[in-house]
């Protein structure tokens, strides 16, 4: 069972090794439960677990492994950059796309050096971001 943004259990199904897990990380709720209702809708089979902090993000993290995180890069606390390079060191097979309403070229360069799959700028399109995901864990 897994919390969505709204704080109430959820899950997708049963728990087996062919499904895989999608770990969302964004302090903008509207935006983190817009993502949640759309992946749990999709084509695409998976768990969807929500944080919206980088230290919510790294308790998810401990309970178990993700296939995929995509995170926001300016958060309070321990932001995207701060946030991939951890995941890195503790499952570095774990795919991650940054998305951020605050690029810069030197942003961008440091999260694919630290191993970001994919860096996003906001306003995204949101059905590149699906087939981007399609595309790692579909």
């Amino acid at each position: 069972m897994n919390k969505n943004p709204l704080g109430q259990e959820t899950s997708t199904g049963s728990r087996d090794s062919t499904i895989k897990r999608l770990l969302i990380v964004d302090d903008e709720e509207t935006l983190t439960f817009s993502l949640y209702q759309m992946f749990i809708n999709s084509d695409i089979d998976c768990q969807v677990v929500t944080a919206s902090s980088g230290e919510e993000a790294l308790e998810r993290l401990a309970e178990g492994e993700f296939d995929l995180v995509i995170t926001d890069l300016a958060m309070p606390g321990i932001d995207g950059l701060q946030l991939l390079s951890s995941i890195k060191q503790r499952t570095p097979r774990t795919h991650v796309i940054i998305i951020t309403a605050y690029g810069s070229d030197e942003r961008r360069d440091r999260a694919y050096e630290l191993g970001a799959d994919y860096y996003l700028e906001k306003p995204f399109d949101i059905h590149e971001l699906r087939k981007l995901v399609f595309k790692i864990i579909g």
